[in-house]
């Protein structure tokens, strides 16, 4: 019985860690545990904002409604994200991870696939949460 509870305690352990999340040509096909899946409803925006800035998506993009995010080098470089809340949350982390994401833009012969930085589910979750509320996170 010892035995069993531990090897469940482990394999609870070993589920429960973040789960990279991969963009474009960088995307798993490997199945995502659900017990480490934070929902949607759970984002944070505050958190969404400091998980933005810490993948570097402020080097391309800027957010309209936060005017203090600060601004990386190639700001201007993506589209403008704004009015991100028409979108559904789940709808809009399709939109952030899809292997289409960036492919119209081109900047340095790159896309977005090129430059973004593997985030784990929560920062997904909270990125979603901090675009379509970013004043939240601003104020």
């Amino acid at each position: 019985m010892r035995r069993f509870l531990a090897l469940c305690f482990l394999a609870f352990t070993y589920c429960s860690t973040p789960i990279p999340v991969r963009f474009g040509a960088h995307q798993s096909t490997a199945p995502v545990i659900a017990i480490s899946n934070p929902t949607f409803m759970e984002g944070n925006a505050i958190a969404g904002r400091r998980a933005f800035i810490d993948a570097q998506c402020i080097d391309c993009h800027r957010v309209g409604e936060d005017p203090r995010l600060p601004a990386g080098p190639r700001s201007i470089a993506g589209p403008l994200l704004e009015g991100m809340d028409r979108y559904e949350a789940r709808e809009l982390a399709r939109r952030i991870t899809s292997r289409e994401a960036g492919s119209s833009e081109e900047l340095f012969n790159r896309t977005m696939k090129d430059y973004a930085q593997p985030i784990t589910a929560r920062q997904l979750v909270d990125i979603v949460a901090y675009l379509r509320n970013p004043k939240r996170a601003a104020a």
